[in-house]
């Protein structure tokens, strides 16, 4: 029987070696980014005590579960550290830090969920839950798989997994 294609020639056979696989949640602040993916304050409120683990608002509502320990002078926030990334988020979100004084709270931006560790090189997608994603590719345009079944591979370059309704798919790993 004749050989067809690349059949038998194993050195010309496509091949996938995988070195890393990272479980990727939609609108995680990316914590090895710059500053952990926030921004410098854009206010620093007051009436505030030094603290850990404190709750933050978003706006517009969408993300939840960031909080941060914050370091403080004269009442105002002075410094903002990621403790707890949350999920949900898109950059430039306005984030508030809880605790302050009402109308006056310090506040900041998220400046990137991308996926971790794919700033020079995205990354592939194993989708463990059926349903839509939709991403940044490497060139940093969005695309939206739909219809993905559980159990499947993207093996296309992305570097964020977006948050939001186009997004319905679980338990998606990242590829390296």
């Amino acid at each position: 029987m004749a050989k067809r294609g690349l059949e038998g020639n194993m050195q010309a056979q496509p091949r996938v070696f995988a070195h890393d696989a990272v479980l990727v949640t939609p609108g995680k602040l990316n914590s090895q980014a710059e500053n952990s993916g926030i921004s410098s304050l854009i206010t620093a409120g007051a009436g505030y005590t030094a603290g850990n683990n404190i709750a933050t608002t978003v706006t517009p509502s969408g993300g939840t579960g960031l909080t941060v320990n914050i370091t403080v002078a004269s009442g105002g926030v002075t410094k903002v550290k990621v403790n707890s990334t949350g999920s949900g988020y898109n950059v430039d979100d306005v984030v508030s830090v809880s605790g302050g004084t009402p109308g006056d709270l310090a506040t900041f931006k998220i400046t990137n969920v991308d996926i971790p560790d794919t700033v020079e090189r995205g990354c592939c997608l194993y989708v463990g839950g059926s349903g839509s994603v939709e991403v940044v590719m490497e060139s940093g345009n969005k695309a939206t798989f739909t219809g993905v079944n559980a159990g499947s591979f993207l093996p296309v370059l992305v570097t964020k997994v977006v948050a939001g309704s186009n997004t319905d798919a679980t338990n998606i790993l990242a590829i390296y």
